[in-house]
């Protein structure tokens, strides 16, 4: 659910950022996307504040300082950076009891003199706006201007006139915990975008190639159907044997004259319907060999391409280097390879969650990394990682966010759960693949939003 500011809300967001942020620079601003701002402060590093002027939900929150984004560069970047960046934060207030806030800026400008401006933020549904004006509130840069046909003009030097207050808002309750869950739902989704965006001709690349991989599996298919048939040759090979000198046999040839070739004997025929069948019957292997191969290509991919948005940026790498090797990383500033087999983990109330994210890192975090007496989860019936809980009698908390984890990267929200120990998880021929001597099933019936934002505190085992 996207996050929803009314006037309540945005009076208790204003009060949090006077506590916070006021007499703070604003020290670096990032445009996350063509709706949501990242603004870092000076002196208070705890938290960063995300202005969102996405169409419908308006909003801003302080988030976790943690959260990093490269800026995109274009005319919005450019024009905050100007105005706002390495600005002091003078006054925070909110306009006319509505959904306006004001911030008073001041900054220094080359000359060394003091510059006052104004960053204006309507987070009115469908006409939300980011204005800056200068210190006679003159208008110097808006996100939307609205020409002299407006209602309310909005142009570069006019005058700004403030958004009527609407007499009809009234004031509703505004539960602030549930606003801020829904801040990092949020996050969560955009950035999972912000990566399918960054990493677009990889992701494309992923499904082109399981496009790729179902037309071949459908020849494929139509090959062994038509091989299939010709697996009757034998049985005519072998009858052809047993009526050569028999009465019976003209009947039986003006029975398979499609087939027949009339220029050879029955004996030459006889070799080539045997000839013809050993060929149906390696197509027919062959074609079941690559089908298997190919089904299991599809898992993997969609795999991939179901949690793509938890993959870091090493791991978008390793991906590029795996399915597209022409693509070279000339500028990478790794300076070292990273073995790829390595899986991830997050620390929970002091406890090390480890998961992989295919095969080779399931695989090496179940049979490598993990003790015989830690405790292994895996999602019923469905491909999906491998999660290990490093410590042998673990709070239900923690058996939570693991199963919560399990859940996540086989991109479901609820589900049953295997539970086992290491001990009883044994090795199957193909990679990644177990069976489980005993365990135990729970459901979850939701995946909850802290979960979600723990994975991006994910770290990579050495």
């Amino acid at each position: 659910m996207l996050p929803k500011l009314n006037l309540k809300g945005i009076n208790i967001v204003v009060n949090e950022l006077k506590d916070k942020v006021l007499n703070n620079f604003i020290s670096n601003i990032s445009i996350i996307n063509s709706s949501d701002i990242l603004l870092t402060f000076s002196f208070y590093n705890k938290e960063k504040l995300l202005v969102s002027l996405n169409h419908n939900n308006p909003f801003l929150s302080l988030i976790d300082a943690s959260y990093n984004e490269h800026t995109i560069v274009g005319n919005l970047n450019d024009n905050l950076r100007k105005y706002l960046k390495g600005s002091y934060i003078t006054n925070i207030e909110q306009i006319n009891s509505d959904r306006v806030i004001k911030f008073s800026l001041t900054k220094t400008n080359e000359f060394y003199q003091k510059d006052n401006y104004y960053l204006i933020l309507e987070l009115i549904p469908t006409i939300n706006n980011l204005i800056i004006l200068d210190e006679k509130e003159n208008v110097v840069f808006a996100k939307h201007y609205l020409d002299l046909s407006a209602a309310r003009p909005l142009l570069k030097g006019m005058k700004y006139e403030s958004v009527e207050p609407n007499p009809n808002l009234v004031i509703k309750d505004f539960d602030y915990e549930e606003y801020k869950r829904n801040v990092n739902h949020y996050l969560s989704e955009i950035n999972q975008k912000g990566k399918k965006e960054k990493a677009l001709p990889l992701y494309n690349h992923l499904k082109q190639r399981v496009k790729s991989l179902s037309k071949k599996i459908n020849v494929l298919t139509l090959e062994k159907e038509e091989a299939t048939k010709k697996l009757e040759y034998r049985e005519i090979g072998q009858t052809l044997l047993t009526l050569m000198n028999s009465e019976e046999l003209n009947d039986y040839l003006e029975f398979i004259k499609d087939t027949y070739d009339a220029s050879l004997s029955p004996n030459d025929n006889a070799n080539k319907y045997f000839e013809k069948y050993k060929k149906a019957k390696r197509t027919i292997e062959n074609d079941d060999r690559e089908i298997r191969i190919a089904q299991e290509n599809i898992e993997e991919l969609n795999h991939i391409l179901s949690i793509f948005g938890y993959y870091s940026d090493e791991e978008i790498e390793e991906l590029y280097k795996k399915y597209l090797p022409k693509h070279l990383h000339s500028n990478s500033k790794r300076k070292k390879e990273v073995d790829a087999r390595l899986p991830y983990y997050i620390i929970y109330k002091g406890i090390k969650i480890g998961f992989g994210k295919n095969k080779e890192q399931n695989n090496y975090l179940t049979f490598k990394k993990a003790n015989r007496e830690d405790i292994y989860l895996h999602v019923a019936s469905f491909s999906g990682a491998h999660v290990i809980i490093f410590d042998k009698d673990p709070s239900k908390d923690v058996i939570l966010v693991a199963s919560e984890i399990a859940l996540i990267l086989s991109s479901l929200e609820s589900g049953d759960i295997y539970i086992a120990d290491v001990k009883d998880v044994k090795k199957e021929d193909s990679l990644g693949q177990v069976n489980l001597l005993k365990h135990e099933t729970i459901t979850l019936h939701e995946v909850r939003e802290e979960t979600k934002m723990l994975l991006k505190e994910q770290k990579r085992f050495n």
